[in-house]
C-alpha cells in the first residue's frame, strides 16, 4: 500500500513544483530531500485514503459481508449420476469482507401460503464458513424430473438434515410456484433475509431473487 502512496505523492510533488515552484534550488541540490519528501507525503496520502475510503468500506463490508444470488438446475457435480438426477435451487454467497466469516447458519424462514401446523419452519438447512473472497453454494430445495413413461415428483423437497422416525423430518411443497424467505445468520453482523421465488417451468426448476 505504501508503494503506490509514495509514487502518487512523488507525482503530486513534481506537478506542484512545476506549477508553483515551491521547492528551492538548495532543497533540490540535497540528494535526500525528494526521497524524504515523497516518503512523508506518501504516508499522508495512504493515511488519508485509509481514513476516508478503505476503513469505511471495510466497516460496511463487515456489516454486509456477502454478495448473494440464487441459482437453479442440475447443480450436483458428483459421479456416478443417478438415473433421474435431481434439480436443485441454491443460494450462492461470496464473502466480500476482509475477515473469515465462521459459524454462519442458513434457514428457510417462511414460505408464503405454507401450512405450518407442525412447526416445520424455520427449517435449518446448513452451517457454513467462508474465507475472504471465497464463494459457497448451499442447496435449499430439490425436485426430481423423470422421462416418460415415468412421472415427475409431485412435490418439491426442502433440504436439511433428515431424521429418524415418522416423517423423517422431511418437508415438502406442492409442485408449483412458491415465495420463500431465507435467513442467513452471520455472527457479528445483522441477519440477512432474502426472498426468492421457486417454480416449475415444464421440466425445469427455476429460482430467482425477488426485490420486493
Amino acid at each position: 500500500m505504501f508503494g503506490w502512496g509514495i509514487v502518487a505523492a512523488a507525482l503530486i510533488l513534481g506537478y506542484a513544483h512545476q506549477q508553483y515552484g515551491f521547492i528551492t534550488a538548495s532543497e533540490q541540490a540535497s540528494w535526500w530531500f525528494m526521497p524524504l519528501a515523497s516518503a512523508f507525503a506518501g504516508l499522508v496520502v495512504v493515511a488519508v485514503f485509509n481514513a476516508l475510503v478503505l476503513a469505511p468500506y471495510r466497516a460496511w463490508r463487515m456489516l454486509k459481508p456477502f454478495r448473494i444470488e440464487v441459482v437453479s438446475g442440475q447443480l450436483d457435480g458428483e459421479y456416478p449420476k443417478e438415473a433421474f438426477p435431481r434439480q436443485s435451487a441454491a443460494v450462492v454467497m461470496k464473502n466480500l469482507s476482509y475477515r473469515q466469516r465462521s459459524n454462519c447458519v442458513l434457514h428457510v424462514l417462511r414460505i408464503a401460503g405454507f401450512d405450518d401446523q407442525h412447526h416445520a419452519l424455520p427449517r435449518f438447512i446448513s452451517e457454513f464458513s467462508l474465507l475472504p473472497g471465497d464463494t459457497q453454494q448451499i442447496q435449499f430445495l430439490s425436485w426430481t424430473v423423470r422421462s416418460s413413461p415415468y412421472r415427475n415428483d409431485p412435490t418439491f423437497m426442502l433440504s436439511g438434515p433428515i431424521g429418524w422416525g415418522w416423517g423423517g423430518n422431511v418437508v415438502t411443497l406442492p409442485c408449483g410456484s412458491h415465495d420463500i424467505d431465507i435467513r442467513i445468520g452471520v455472527p457479528e453482523a445483522d441477519a440477512i433475509v432474502i426472498r426468492c421465488r421457486v417454480w416449475a417451468d415444464d421440466n425445469n426448476l427455476r429460482a430467482a431473487l425477488r426485490e420486493d
